[in-house]
């Protein structure tokens, strides 16, 4: 449902959903007569009341250049705002227009714990199958995407109690490496009761595999910068997904305890010692020394995850309306100044990069394929039960250990031994992937016209000759291909 807020309506505060479960898309009208709210983005945007075509921010595209994620309240496009997790708009009126005040309270700070509180696994299994029940299309084929996990296990346990067995099928990529997690993922299944699928990929790229690529491209509201998106729109062609339900293990980290690997918690105390320097590199061609080095703590954590980007100067070159975006992290930085680290971790990674990144991905498959998404970690009564729950129950600052919980019980109830299994990463290549259609992603990024035409074929050029030995260079490739895509299809920008 899509609701209106006119200056009659004023004052009024939207806050945003606890868990995440249900995050408020806002539109503001840019005479500012009206503002529109939906906890549905499609619905959102396909209200007549929404002028069309969508202009693109140049700070949003600046973001994604630079860094690939956006913080809320900010999206891609003009006058088009969300609230999340910790997030409020103050809504007011001045002389018959609307003005948008936001704030940001990050809601599981570890030391709000209850020291005394631990957590029942029983109760916990019973709260998430509670949570797949109330959101449940009973009607509707299931599917759980189940890796070797210890959230998506964790769910699958929670329905096979609640009895779902011949109602759940698991489907797991397999890749056919050393780190294809289907085999395992798939005895798992089977030892709970539950049918399970692979999702193997195409060993050769057909016509309907880039058709569904466009008609991503097309349907999706809003960009992904994760690579790993592009396998969704692919695993529609080995399986109907549309019109099911969908659950997936996303969303839980933020109020579990975010925990940083060993290293990654030794540098956020040195990368900021060299922030004097970042004037610098961001005059400096992309991939220099000093952009890898010169951050904010809050930035760090993005670059932990991964996250890569443009130089200022490159980016500027590309796309002549970008701005820079350091001056918004320094201030971010600046506001978290004397936050513990897992709290900060939490709050950067968990409330806004998965946000727009891992659980974004699967929100655009479920829009764009007609799926009900069913999200059970974000669900409000566990996110604020397990965010009270004492810290050393949870997880172990000293070692470095998450979840502590959950891997006790996956150990004696599956026999899913998470220490001796290590960390799996997802297993699809979005730059392999792309490099097998190099001639497809030359003419989406060549022809888009975001770029400026002279200097973009000779950026890419560059690019795709350092991505053959360089992650970096993969990444802003594949960077390159996912925006140009996006722009040179969608609908809401036609």
């Amino acid at each position: 449902m899509v609701s209106k807020v006119t200056s009659s309506d004023c004052p009024k505060i939207i806050e945003g959903d606890v868990g995440g479960e249900k995050p408020i898309y806002l539109y503001l009208d840019s005479d500012k007569k009206y503002l529109l709210y939906s906890d549905n983005i499609k619905e959102l945007l396909d209200s007549p009341e929404v002028k069309k075509p969508l202009s693109i921010s140049s700070e949003g595209l600046s973001f994604y250049l630079q860094k690939d994620i956006l913080l809320a309240p900010k999206t891609i496009y003009e006058n088009l705002f969300v609230i999340n997790i910790g997030d409020s708009v103050h809504i007011t009126s001045i002389e018959g227009k609307i003005k948008l005040e936001f704030f940001h309270k990050f809601p599981f700070f570890n030391s709000e714990r209850n020291p005394q509180l631990e957590l029942d696994v029983n109760y916990l299994l019973s709260l998430i199958s509670k949570a797949v029940f109330d959101r449940l299309i009973p009607e509707k084929p299931i599917f759980l995407f189940q890796s070797l996990g210890k959230d998506s296990n964790t769910i699958a346990l929670a329905l096979a109690e609640a009895g779902l067995q011949n109602k759940v099928t698991c489907v797991t990529l397999s890749t056919k490496d050393r780190k294809d997690e289907s085999e395992i993922a798939s005895k798992v299944a089977v030892k709970l009761g539950f049918k399970h699928q692979k999702l193997t990929l195409p060993s050769k790229i057909e016509k309907k595999h880039l058709d569904v690529i466009d008609y991503y491209f097309t349907h999706i509201s809003l960009p992904c910068l994760d690579g790993s998106a592009l396998v969704y729109p692919l695993y529609a062609t080995l399986i109907d997904f549309k019109d099911t339900n969908i659950i997936d293990g996303s969303g839980n980290d933020i109020y579990f305890g975010h925990v940083p690997r060993p290293v990654e918690y030794k540098r956020q105390k040195v990368y900021p010692k060299f922030i004097f320097l970042r004037p610098l590199a961001e005059q400096l061609p992309t991939g220099n020394i000093l952009q890898r080095l010169a951050l904010t703590r809050c930035e760090m954590i993005c670059k932990m995850m991964g996250l890569t980007g443009f130089t200022y100067r490159d980016a500027k070159k590309i796309y002549p309306d970008a701005v820079q975006i350091y001056p918004y992290w320094k201030e971010e930085d600046k506001k978290r100044k004397n936050w513990d680290y897992f709290d900060l971790r939490a709050d950067i990674r968990g409330a806004s990069a998965h946000f727009d990144l891992m659980i974004r991905k699967v929100r655009n498959f479920a829009e764009i394929f007609d799926i009900n998404l069913i999200l059970p970690w974000t669900n409000s009564a566990i996110a604020n039960y397990i965010g009270k729950v004492s810290e050393k129950c949870l997880f172990d600052r000293k070692r470095f250990k998450n979840k502590l919980p959950l891997r006790r019980l996956l150990k004696e109830r599956l026999g899913i031994d998470s220490d001796a299994l290590g960390k799996y990463s997802y297993g699809f290549n979005a730059y392999k992937f792309l490099k097998s259609i190099d001639f497809k992603v030359k003419e989406e990024v060549i022809e888009c016209k975001l770029w400026d035409s002279k200097y973009i074929q000779k950026l890419f050029k560059i690019i795709a000759e350092r991505a053959e030995k360089n992650k970096m260079f993969q990444k802003l490739y594949t960077k390159l291909f996912v925006i140009s895509g996006w722009f040179n299809h969608n609908k809401y920008l036609k």
